[in-house]
């Protein structure tokens, strides 16, 4: 199996509110410019963070658990990080929510999160649960960077929470990343159900 190749996300940000003048590099605590060394520099501590989180696992609540999870990822590197983000974005051409709409988006993930604590109580459950979690809060898609990888670790640690390993490797296993790809650029929430099939195992 072969990996599909997707289009990079598209920022309406006229300001400037994020990016460095004239430049596509995130504003960044170490005033990196060159757009290599930014990647590599927010790729490193980010995964070092994760790996902390490996260890220690945020508890996701809430969506204010979801932005402390970002934070954390790349607080080293952002200032802005773990809070909502202040610009559209879109992907493949679908737009992701719309600003104004993230009071209502909050209120809906916090309810299927809450929901996934009293209901989900089977694999089965647990697996439907995740996949619908996963689908909205990246349609949400609260953050200007990082949210695959926070949504990541969301979904990892609520799996945790049922006595479930979620890990979604997306460096080894093409299938794993086809899904993963889909189901999220594309709202596909089957695919994701899938995935989540795919790669539940128990504690």
């Amino acid at each position: 199996m072969s990996r599909k190749v997707y289009e990079a996300c598209e920022y309406l940000d006229p300001d400037n509110e994020y990016t460095y003048p004239n430049s596509s590099v995130l504003i960044n605590k170490f005033d990196i410019k060159a757009n290599e060394e930014a990647y590599e520099k927010e790729y490193g501590l980010a995964r070092l963070r994760g790996l902390d989180l490996v260890l220690e696992p945020l508890s996701v609540k809430k969506i204010d658990d979801v932005l402390k999870i970002h934070g954390f990822l790349f607080g080293e590197m952002y200032a802005w990080a773990g809070q909502l983000r202040k610009v559209n974005i879109s992907k493949e051409g679908n737009a992701f929510m719309a600003l104004q709409a993230f009071d209502t988006g909050t209120k809906y993930i916090n309810s299927l999160i809450n929901n996934f604590y009293d209901r989900a109580n089977s694999r089965q459950a647990i697996t439907k649960a995740l996949a619908e979690i996963l689908d909205n809060l990246n349609y949400m898609h609260p953050f200007r960077e990082g949210n695959g990888r926070t949504q990541r670790e969301v979904v990892r640690s609520l799996a945790l929470e049922k006595g479930y390993y979620a890990d979604i490797d997306l460096t080894e296993d093409d299938e794993v990343y086809n899904l993963y790809m889909d189901g999220t650029v594309f709202g596909d929430v089957a695919k994701l159900t899938k995935l989540f099939e795919l790669i539940l195992e128990e504690e």
